[in-house]
């Protein structure tokens, strides 16, 4: 039986462009620094450009975040074993050549991951030709594992046919969709917080929660020239499908039987699964609120009467035991006050009221709050009595901030997903069937919202006044940050 090898080369189809300086070699970096990859890693860029191995390095070196050497390897030795390999993806005679540049480096047998940092239509195309080059096969124990980037289709027809393209040429065991959201402290934290913590869990049900607010909030607008590429996509396709389904799929699912890839993924499918389609509902106007910034049909690629939403406002429902009836609010958006992403879970009122007025029944005082990002934490909100004579009753918070807790800065997403790319662990990454559902759901939205206005809202101000309207009369508000 052949030994195992001790190399993983970690190939990056696409190194030219911004995501692998700015995101994927800083995440190889803190990895291999730590030891967190099993044996040895070697970089290998791929892209169309005449570069060859010196610029790519200091392309990578000018680029890339400022980061510290580390005791186990320095920049510049992690930089003596990156290599760059000119290759145009739609050729597949030059795949060939990659094959037989990468087989020179490792100088033996070695484990591969391909990282497509590429466009979605190179997806197909890159794959094909890896797998007609044999760089795909995976006999004598080599791994051979591809990571693709989102967007994964457009919609459900399309998902599916690259579903069904792919896994002609590679196994499901080898594909692994990506969604950096996955990677963050706190969304990973959220199965440790609701499984491991009998306060919680025990309330986590229609029984005891009123609703969920989930917010994705971006401050920025169409910068870096993306009003081409944003108006063929909007808020649904580009962000609520993806990250704002995984989020609420990873906070509403049933416990897995047990921690192992499968199972994990098997609840997050019934979730979306049970997500009644906007599309059914009587009346799409009380359910959707849709806008777009001021200005946005000046943005350079944008049609000057484009009718894509820059936010999206909706009320969702989980048809099955657990959450039936408890709404949970999705909200994505550009050119908002702030920057972003929160989970919030509002807890239902005592069944008759000692303190206050019902008059004050927009206040909701005990919301559990998970945030995501910027500063990733947890708050869970109450009220006391404010010390003295009368009963003056004020909110409080406690708030657990992992950096501060933990004394050390949680690692960024893509370093997390690359190490579980190279122990072959999936639970972090999204399954045919769960693309498919959550493409299902989204093409439902897009739908039922064209029956809906399209609103304006000013840059900077927190998105069309009507979505407010989406909550109940007693049901709180929107999260600001």
């Amino acid at each position: 039986m052949p030994a195992t090898p001790n190399l993983t080369q970690i190939v990056i189809l696409g190194a030219s462009g911004d995501l692998t300086a700015r995101k994927l070699v800083p995440a190889v970096y803190a990895a291999q620094c730590q030891h967190l990859f099993p044996g040895r890693c070697q970089l290998v860029g791929v892209a169309r450009r005449p570069w060859d191995d010196a610029f790519f390095r200091s392309h990578l070196t000018k680029s890339a975040p400022k980061m510290e050497a580390c005791s186990y390897d320095s920049w510049e030795a992690f930089m003596g074993q990156t290599s760059y390999v000119q290759t145009h993806l739609e050729t597949a005679q030059d795949f060939a050549e990659l094959g037989k540049r990468l087989d020179a480096l490792a100088q033996g047998p070695a484990h591969r991951v391909f990282y497509l940092a590429v466009k979605p239509e190179l997806f197909l195309t890159s794959v094909e030709n890896l797998s007609h080059a044999g760089l795909l096969d995976q006999s004598g124990g080599l791994n051979r594992r591809v990571v693709v980037e989102k967007p994964f289709g457009t919609d459900l027809a399309s998902a599916k046919a690259l579903n069904a393209a792919l896994l002609k040429l590679l196994g499901e065991d080898q594909l692994y969709r990506i969604d950096h959201y996955l990677g963050k402290e706190t969304v990973q934290n959220i199965l440790v917080f609701r499984f491991r913590n009998a306060m919680f869990e025990p309330l986590w049900n229609q029984n005891h929660v009123e609703l969920v607010q989930i917010t994705v909030a971006e401050n920025i607008g169409m910068e870096g020239g993306r009003g081409g590429y944003y108006d063929t996509s909007g808020a649904i396709r580009d962000i609520l499908q993806n990250h704002v389904l995984q989020l609420l799929a990873m906070v509403a699912m049933e416990a897995p039987s047990k921690l192992d890839p499968k199972s994990i993924r098997d609840e997050k499918v019934k979730v979306l699964q049970a997500l009644r389609l906007p599309s059914d509902m009587a009346d799409p106007g009380k359910i959707i609120v849709r806008g777009q910034f001021d200005g946005y049909r000046d943005e350079a690629g944008v049609a000057k009467d484009s009718q894509t939403e820059t936010y999206i406002a909706a009320r969702a429902y989980i048809d099955n035991w657990r959450w039936g009836g408890v709404p949970f609010l999705l909200r994505t958006g550009k050119h908002l006050p702030a920057r972003f992403t929160s989970i919030s879970v509002q807890f239902r009122m005592p069944p008759h009221t000692l303190f206050g007025s019902y008059d004050e029944c927009h206040l909701r005082p005990n919301t559990l709050t998970l945030r995501i990002q910027p500063n990733e934490g947890i708050d869970l909100s109450f009220e006391a009595k404010e010390p003295g004579a009368g009963l003056t009753i004020k909110s409080a918070k406690l708030a657990m901030d992992y950096t501060d807790y933990f004394h050390k800065p949680s690692p960024e997403a893509y370093q997390r997903l690359l190490q579980d790319v190279v122990t072959g662990d999936q639970s972090l990454f999204l399954r045919s069937d769960e693309v498919e559902e959550s493409w299902r759901w989204a093409d439902s939205l897009r739908a039922a919202m064209q029956a809906t206005p399209l609103r304006t809202y000013a840059p900077n101000s927190w998105g069309p006044a009507a979505a407010t309207d989406l909550f109940g009369e007693c049901e709180g508000r929107w999260a600001q940050g």
